[in-house]
C-alpha cells in the first residue's frame, strides 16, 4: 500500500495520502484546510536488509589487514564491524572512532591499561 506525501500550497502542511495501488495520478485534498492544491514530494524510504547471521560471517575477511596498533586501521575496522552487525548509532563507539580518527593511540582511545600486574602502582609513585 503506497503512501504519497504532498506539500499543501494552501496552508503549507505536509500531507500523507494512502492508496491501494501505485499510481502516478495520485491526487487528494489537504486534511487540514481541504485545499486540492497539493504538490507531490519525494518520500524518504528505508531499505530493510536481512537479519545478521553469524554463521555466514567471513571472519578472515572482516579481520583482513587490521593493524591493531594503527589508529586509522582500527577506526576502519570498527566502522566495518558496525556495518556488518547493522548496529544503530552508539555514542560510546562514535567517541572511540572519533578519537582514533584524530590519531589518538589505540590503547588510549580504547582505555586499555598497558601496564602488567603490579606495574601500575609502581608508575604512579
Amino acid at each position: 500500500m503506497p503512501i504519497y506525501e504532498f506539500h499543501c500550497n494552501g496552508c503549507g502542511a505536509m500531507v500523507s495520502l494512502y492508496f491501494r495501488t501505485m499510481t502516478t495520478d495520485a491526487k487528494g485534498v489537504c486534511d487540514r484546510c481541504n485545499s486540492p492544491d497539493l504538490q507531490r514530494r519525494f518520500s524518504s524510504f528505508r531499505v530493510l536488509s536481512t537479519p545478521f547471521n553469524p554463521a555466514n560471517m567471513n571472519k578472515a575477511e572482516l579481520l583482513d589487514g587490521v593493524n591493531y596498533t594503527d589508529p586509522a586501521s582500527m577506526s576502519s575496522f570498527f566502522r566495518r564491524m558496525q556495518d556488518t552487525f547493522q548496529d544503530g548509532p552508539n555514542e560510546h563507539m562514535e567517541e572511540i572512532v572519533g578519537r582514533l580518527d584524530r590519531g589518538e593511540p589505540v590503547h588510549k582511545a580504547l582505555d586499555l591499561d598497558m601496564h602488567g600486574p603490579g606495574e601500575h602502582a609502581a608508575h604512579e609513585e
